[in-house]
């Protein structure tokens, strides 16, 4: 029995008739996984141990050594992958996340999502959307609200109802506190695409994002749209 059908599991033998090293013994019993360092025992071991009269061919011995590499690279990866949050990274891919920011995304099919959170319960609060020169294109009435993070969809259209071309544009929050009430703040968030994820940054992975936003920290997502 070659080393191959023991990986990746426990050590069960390596050749008829083949003793295996206490070292490895031991550790198999500790762990139940074979090491790099257990694998290169075993190999060792099996050549010592080899039949002279059916030694090792050269495939095989390639093949044991393909699965080695194999392996470990896929321990490499799933520790990448699991330790960096990678994985959570990652699912974003194709999603929509909401950054700091105050961008609003409207898309080809004429409506845009957008985000902010309120200190506090606001009366009445308005959106005022601008276009990239800084100009009111459009206004948007979302009445009382409660405090916390919130939500709101714009169709795309101007203060006259003129559908407005795609593109990215930007908006700021009024909200207004009942009277007697403390002042509402507003924390704007832009809700834009994930396009891409960089794993192995010293601050954990990080996302590219879509529309011209600076990639940021995984932390950095507010909420998943």
């Amino acid at each position: 029995m070659s080393i191959v059908s023991t990986l990746p599991g426990t050590v069960t033998a390596l050749q008829s008739g083949t003793q295996i090293p206490a070292a490895v013994q031991a550790a198999n019993n500790a762990s139940q996984a074979l090491t790099q360092n257990n694998f290169l025992q075993l190999l060792t071991a099996q050549l010592q141990h080899q039949d002279p009269l059916n030694p090792l061919s050269p495939s095989d011995f390639a093949a044991e050594l393909a699965q080695f590499s194999t392996a470990s690279g896929v321990q490499q990866l799933n520790s990448t992958m699991t330790g960096s949050s990678g994985l959570q990274a990652a699912g974003l891919v194709g999603h929509s996340v909401a950054v700091t920011g105050n961008a609003l995304v409207l898309g080809q099919g004429g409506s845009a999502t957008g985000s902010f959170s309120l200190s506090g319960p606001a009366k009445d609060v308005q959106l005022a959307i601008a276009d990239q020169s800084g100009s009111v294109v459009g206004v948007l009435d979302l009445g009382a609200m409660s405090s916390g993070q919130q939500n709101f969809t714009w169709n795309g259209k101007s203060v006259g109802g003129t559908a407005l071309p795609a593109g990215t544009y930007s908006f700021n929050v009024v909200a207004t506190a009942a009277k007697g009430n403390p002042a509402v703040q507003a924390t704007t968030y832009s809700v834009v695409p994930v396009t891409a994820v960089v794993l192995g940054g010293l601050s954990g992975p990080t996302l590219d994002l879509g529309n011209g936003v600076a990639p940021v920290a995984l932390s950095a997502v507010k909420q998943v749209f």
